[in-house]
């Protein structure tokens, strides 16, 4: 139960995705925004949350079947995260634009101004499935809920509550965007140029910073 406050910073670090966070404002924008929107978000949770259900079983499958076996696949998820994230942080430097040179704007972005509430969903998907951030973050989580021997019930609501943090991101904009305030809208296009022009600085600190937090995780659980 203790090592559940490891969710929170692990939310924080699922929060900020650049990329699918200017799908949404994207799609807030588009002539359909109202009603895609509020697809995108659901499909992207939806994944969230069947990954951190994935990792929330097997960790309960290894704890019932061995002694600490949930403390295992805690501790490989833990030194997976610590190399994979440092690895991440150095390609997202190397790919960063050169001095002088602006940002490109995704490929898929031109095609979501005509998106479909059903074409969003897909693009929620894809999203999710392809976030090699969010995913193995998704599968540690659910693996420290699995391991913390709670009771089913509990086991669901953490996991439900977990996915639905780590996409608020994604589901407060499309909320605030439902008011139409002119506003919001302003921000939101403000948002979206912010995040395309500064993706790689934004990912490359993220990914270090993760790395460094599941590097004292590992420690604190190989000492500890």
């Amino acid at each position: 139960m203790d090592a559940l406050h490891q969710l929170l910073p692990m939310a924080v670090g699922m929060l900020i995705s650049p990329l699918p966070i200017v799908a949404t404002v994207a799609i807030l924008l588009s002539a359909r925004g109202r009603s895609a929107a509020p697809a995108y978000a659901a499909a992207f949770t939806a994944v969230s949350l069947i990954v951190v259900a994935v990792g929330a079983i097997t960790a309960v499958g290894a704890s019932s079947s061995a002694s600490g076996g949930g403390k295992i696949v805690v501790l490989v998820l833990t030194a997976v995260l610590t190399l994979g994230f440092a690895a991440l942080a150095v390609a997202s430097w190397l790919s960063r634009p050169k001095p002088g040179a602006e940002a490109k704007p995704p490929s898929w972005l031109a095609a979501v101004d005509t998106i479909t509430p059903a074409r969003a969903a897909g693009l929620g998907l894809l999203m999710a499935v392809t976030n090699t951030k969010n995913i193995p973050l998704e599968l540690k989580g659910g693996a420290l809920i699995g391991a913390a021997h709670l009771p089913a019930i509990l086991v669901v609501l953490w996991c439900i509550g977990f996915a639905v943090a780590g996409s608020l991101a994604l589901i407060v904009p499309t909320a605030l965007a439902a008011t139409g305030s002119p506003a919001v809208v302003r921000s939101l296009e403000r948002l979206k140029a912010e995040m395309i022009a500064h993706n790689a600085a934004i990912m490359t600190v993220l990914f270090a910073i993760l790395a460094a937090v599941e590097a004292s995780h590992l420690l604190h659980q190989l000492i500890g």
